[in-house]
């Protein structure tokens, strides 16, 4: 079946596009860590309406389907927001201190947790107020704060713009194990924002319109999605 998941991107977003990854080989192939990872194409299902001024670092979809939370980015500028997805609309919204960039953001075991870029901290919230309960500094050997997802099982991948992805205990944020992530034998540098998809960690690359699938039993590629067709020229405009 296909699989779907969401464009994000360090980019001002003028719409969050919904796409499908089409996988163009037999079942049985997918499954395959090939030496030289395949290229697939997505095509847009849907688009919706969102506000072209937010500098959007992370999302999470909330489970019933029709928000989500968003964390935005620039100094002076931060937030994280709940969005209504189908309108664009604006539900809540929580501006972060002038000194403070937001960047990643997931929604696991009960917590809203923000990432900050270069402040080396962690936000954790409430996810239905979001409000601000703590602060986590980030873990020794993690540079800056990218992306965020979580396998739901206790479990948190941390992106810092590296080719390393760090996996950290959801509960006390300790580092678990730190996983190098690899492409036809080569280190993948500027791992960006981060999504829990079927059991692998699908990441978009910082300055490239392409996402990477990635195994997180040992951190190795198992394929990457062309997104340049996504946007019209207006939109890149």
């Amino acid at each position: 079946a296909p699989v779907v998941s969401r464009l994000m991107s360090r980019a001002r977003p003028p719409a969050i596009v919904l796409f499908v990854v089409l996988l163009h080989a037999e079942p049985a192939q997918l499954c395959v860590v090939r030496a030289a990872p395949p290229t697939y194409s997505a095509i847009v299902v849907n688009s919706y309406p969102h506000d072209p001024g937010a500098f959007t670092q992370g999302l999470h979809m909330d489970p019933q389907g029709s928000t989500m939370v968003e964390s935005t980015g620039l100094y002076g500028e931060s937030t994280v927001r709940r969005v209504d997805l189908v309108s664009g609309r604006v539900i809540q919204s929580e501006r972060l201190p002038s000194s403070w960039f937001g960047e990643g953001l997931t929604v696991q075991a009960g917590r809203c947790i923000q990432l900050l870029w270069r402040e080396g901290l962690a936000l954790v919230r409430d996810p239905q107020t979001l409000k601000l309960r703590e602060t986590l500094p980030l873990p020794p050997g993690i540079a800056e704060g990218w992306g965020i997802t979580g396998d739901g099982r206790g479990s948190l991948f941390v992106s810092d713009g590296s080719s390393t992805l760090h996996e950290l205990d959801v509960h006390t944020f300790e580092v678990k194990r730190r996983l190098g992530v690899r492409a036809n034998g080569r280190e993948l540098p500027a791992l960006n924002d981060l999504q829990w998809v079927q059991g692998e960690i699908w990441a978009n690359l910082w300055h490239e319109e392409k996402l990477a699938v990635i195994q997180p039993s040992d951190g190795s590629v198992r394929c990457f999605v062309d997104l340049r067709q996504l946007l019209s020229p207006a939109e890149r405009r």
